[in-house]
């Protein structure tokens, strides 16, 4: 019945997995790794063991060998948003700037993270926007994670190299280090209702480092927040002394303009904007909206199609195109724009970002 007499053999993985927890008991963490390649290899549709083995890898700084287990893993895992975050984190030590943005952003909207791997995604993943450049993305990020913790290390000075557009977070002995600090607490405590406190540190910014990109956006960002568009207005038009090729001054400009219902000034503007980022859509909508201000609804429909074209999410694109049709009684264009305006009135849908007045 039993053939050679000998007992049965245990279940090669669980007899793996046993083996492996030992050497890591013991210390032996080489012996735990070569035990888990070995599984993988023999049975690769073991879920737990390319876990395992991905998870030793990363705590061991093995970070190439690590992402291709991870990557493994969420082949066989699809819906494992954990699998996504730690193949996101191996990518950002690998300086795959493209792909960590991909795979940690794909962790986070599929959630149920533990709260420790969900705020470090989240962290790295606003670093990787700003090595893409991405200013207003990792600002988006960075700044849900300051709401959900406040305390988290290093984030008030990602936030602020955010801010000024640098691709990373300077360090202790870099002469903007400071610069980084000031635009970073004003951003913490616009977040934390403290405007004294936030105007003081964007005064310190100007003043200190008045010929750097972006420091009078940011005070001027805080001070459009705040509702006093002439003296935003002033912090926007130093920064285009600054940086003459920075369309985002003038996107600016463009939208105190059209809060003062100052058409031409929008216009204008608009077309600063156009002549830097042909493709802007704010650019675009600015000017479409300084049309409207003067009742031109003709005129208002092309740039506010174009806005459209690029942004076609935006809930103020479709309201401003409702408008525009209602008042040139067209009333099926109209509704239609009217329906987009209710399937895209989501909190983050607007196209004008983080300081929507």
């Amino acid at each position: 019945m039993y053939g050679n007499g000998q007992a049965a053999e245990p279940h090669p993985k669980q007899t793996i997995a046993e083996l492996a927890q030992k050497a890591l008991d013991e210390g032996k963490t080489d012996l735990a790794l070569t035990l888990y390649a070995k599984a993988v290899k023999q049975t690769p549709g073991w879920t737990e063991g390319w876990w395992r083995y991905g998870g030793l890898l990363y705590e061991t700084r093995q970070y190439p060998a690590a992402k291709q287990a991870f990557a493994r893993l969420t082949t066989l895992a699809p819906n494992n948003s954990l699998g996504f975050a730690l193949l996101g984190l191996c990518e950002y030590e690998e300086q795959d700037w493209n792909n960590a943005t991909l795979h940690l952003n794909k962790s986070l909207n599929r959630g149920s993270l533990p709260a420790e791997i969900s705020q470090s995604a989240a962290y790295h993943l606003g670093l990787s926007l700003m090595r893409l450049r991405d200013r207003d993305g990792a600002l988006l990020i960075l700044k849900l994670l300051l709401h959900q913790a406040p305390e988290y290390p290093g984030l008030s000075l990602a936030i602020g190299a955010a801010e000024l557009e640098m691709q990373t977070a300077p360090s202790l002995d870099d002469a903007l280090f400071q610069a980084a600090i000031l635009a970073g607490e004003g951003t913490v405590s616009v977040a934390r209702i403290k405007a004294e406190d936030a105007e003081k540190s964007y005064r310190q910014l100007v003043t200190r480092f008045p010929n750097l990109p972006y420091a009078h956006i940011c005070f001027g960002e805080f001070l459009e927040y705040e509702h006093r568009d002439d003296e935003a207005a002033q912090e926007f038009r130093a920064e285009t002394q600054v940086s003459p090729d920075n369309p985002v001054a003038w996107i600016w400009l463009g939208r105190v303009a059209v809060v003062q219902q100052d058409a031409s000034t929008a216009r204008a503007a608009a077309q600063r904007a156009l002549a830097l980022d042909p493709s802007n859509p704010l650019a675009y909508l600015i000017e479409g909206r300084g049309f409207m201000l003067e009742h031109r609804w003709e005129q208002a429909v092309d740039p506010l199609i174009e806005a459209e074209k690029r942004v076609p999410n935006s809930s103020e694109v479709h309201f401003a195109l409702a408008s525009t049709y209602a008042a040139l009684h067209r009333s099926e264009a109209a509704a239609a724009e009217r329906k987009l305006f209710l399937e895209t009135s989501e909190p983050e849908g607007g196209a004008e970002g983080s300081h929507n007045r």
